[in-house]
């Protein structure tokens, strides 16, 4: 049995021990916070990113900064970082356009292995078209495809397989040039290496394609471009498209990472996508910020895991 005196002894370690507990929990973060961008320096993650890191900043009392990995549809990020300390101190960028390249190439990301922090905003994927193209419309590149060979420069890993599988469909002579951000692709058929090109709204092409430096012929993705008053633009699905992308931008850390801290990020990155400053940098270069809760976020991940089965299937035959 342990004596009084022995107990009362006692009582002044364990209080410390316990008081070094509660201020190890209050340090978070402990120093800088890095996000690794799975895409290029200059594509829409990157610039989100670097939008939301202003506010994480205010949020979180602490640096946040960027650090780009682009490739292989950002899962090299997310296999780099998964290799990381699960502190909490190292966030990922995890768009729908990984779960569905890392399935589609066989090597499928675990998501039990990853703690989603949310998702911030979807995005409609266009394809554009150079005004020295030989062709206005989609009907008219479908028609002069068919006999001649058209390059197209891709924004997304899943856009590129969308396009193939519709070129498969309709006998279309498309050569997919693989690209590491939209910003990159864009650039691509602004300086007339390639003919089209598949990006999102808010990149370079946009813009162009808005001044009227570029054509838009369509949306790879179903929503379509009435948002942007643009009603009569064709979406890939109403032509008889069998598979269109869905692309979803959004975070993760490890699931290691301890809850607590994965609580507080997931409030900051949800208070900073709905800080009326962010939202108003994001939508006037037409993006649409809205923060995704982690549970819808996951789920939707789960789902394209499944259209990548579907489609590689398809283009194996």
């Amino acid at each position: 049995m342990i004596s009084r005196r022995r107990l009362l002894a006692t009582i002044p370690a364990a209080t410390a021990i316990a008081q070094l507990g509660g201020a190890h929990a209050q340090q978070y973060p402990e120093g800088r916070i890095t996000i690794v961008v799975g895409f290029g320096a200059g594509g829409i993650t990157d610039i989100t990113s670097r939008m939301l890191a202003g506010k994480l900043e205010k949020l979180l009392n602490s640096s946040v900064i960027i650090e780009n990995r682009g490739g292989a549809g950002g899962t090299l990020a997310i296999n780099a970082v998964g290799r990381m300390p699960a502190d909490g101190n190292t966030i990922v960028s995890f768009l729908s356009d990984g779960p569905f390249t890392a399935t589609y190439q066989g090597k499928p990301i675990n998501l039990a292995d990853w703690a989603i922090i949310g998702g911030y905003m979807s995005q409609e994927r266009v394809l554009f078209a150079a005004k020295t193209a030989p062709f206005k419309t989609v009907q008219e590149m479908m028609t002069y495809a068919r006999t001649n060979h058209v390059t197209m420069s891709d924004g997304t890993f899943w856009s590129g397989r969308v396009m193939e599988a519709f070129a498969k469909k309709n006998s279309l002579q498309i050569a997919i040039v693989e690209q590491r951000s939209g910003h990159a692709a864009s650039m691509e058929v602004l300086g007339g290496h390639v003919t089209m090109a598949e990006t999102g709204t808010g990149t370079p092409a946009w813009s162009a394609a808005k001044s009227g430096e570029l054509r838009i012929l369509a949306t790879l993705t179903p929503g379509g471009l009435a948002t942007f008053g643009m009603p009569e633009v064709p979406t890939l699905d109403k032509l008889g498209a069998d598979f269109v992308p869905r692309i979803f931008y959004g975070y993760g850390v490890r699931a290691a990472t301890p809850h607590d801290r994965v609580k507080q990020l997931r409030a900051a990155f949800k208070q900073a996508i709905e800080d009326q400053e962010v939202q108003t940098q994001m939508k006037k270069i037409d993006l649409t910020p809205a923060w995704i809760d982690p549970k819808t976020y996951e789920d939707t991940l789960h789902k394209v895991a499944d259209d990548a089965e579907k489609i590689r299937e398809y283009l194996k035959k």
